[in-house]
């Protein structure tokens, strides 16, 4: 029994460590991004051994792809309560905002530095917008079959919205006074979105 407590207990300190790495490597990758931030800078960051970055993240990219997967995890949460509460297809776009502006600065760093990332993050970049899309394409679905919109082909669909957002991502600086742009904008970018799918 006390061997089950003591192996339990030590899962448990490997997820906070995992959990502080993970927060650090979003929190420099947003601040100095993805490209310049180092696995040193991020075990420095938390005053730990570089060495116990390794022990949970064997290379770099799977601490980049950690990172997006906690992104990812969020998102799935926010979609999956919309769905259950039958929400539309407006609906559905704020809970994708929503999760967007609490990993604005990360996000922003993510889709800025795409073209430079290596290939495996890159795909991992590209499923999580396979699952946004199919999301989108499924709340608009129900509202074309209750005559509240048109039928839109889902890449054009997606690559509509997704488009859109991360123009203005790119360029808060043009779009938002102060930190958030999808605090500032994210209701106009929906409105807008909006009429795009009006039948």
């Amino acid at each position: 029994m006390k061997q089950s407590m003591q192996a339990a207990t030590r899962r448990e300190q490997k997820e906070v460590t995992r959990d502080r790495l993970v927060n650090a490597a979003m929190a420099l990758f947003a601040r100095k991004g993805i490209v310049n931030t180092t696995t040193a800078d991020v075990a420095k960051s938390i005053r730990m051994s570089h060495g116990v970055v390794f022990l949970h993240f064997p290379t770099r990219d799977d601490l980049v792809i950690a990172v997006i997967d906690e992104f990812g995890r969020r998102l799935a949460t926010e979609f999956r309560q919309a769905f259950e509460r039958d929400l539309g297809l407006r609906a559905v776009l704020h809970a994708h905002l929503r999760v967007l502006a609490e990993f604005e600065p990360f996000y922003a760093r993510l889709v800025t530095e795409a073209p430079m990332l290596p290939p495996k993050v890159r795909s991992t970049l590209m499923m999580l917008h396979a699952a946004v899309s199919y999301e989108i394409f499924m709340a608009l679905e129900r509202e074309r079959k209750a005559g509240r919109a048109r039928k839109i082909e889902r890449p054009l669909l997606f690559n509509t919205w997704i488009g859109l957002v991360h123009h203005y991502l790119v360029n808060r600086d043009v779009f938002a006074t102060g930190d958030s742009v999808i605090a500032e904008q994210g209701d106009v970018l929906v409105n807008h979105f909006m009429t795009l799918v009006k039948p």
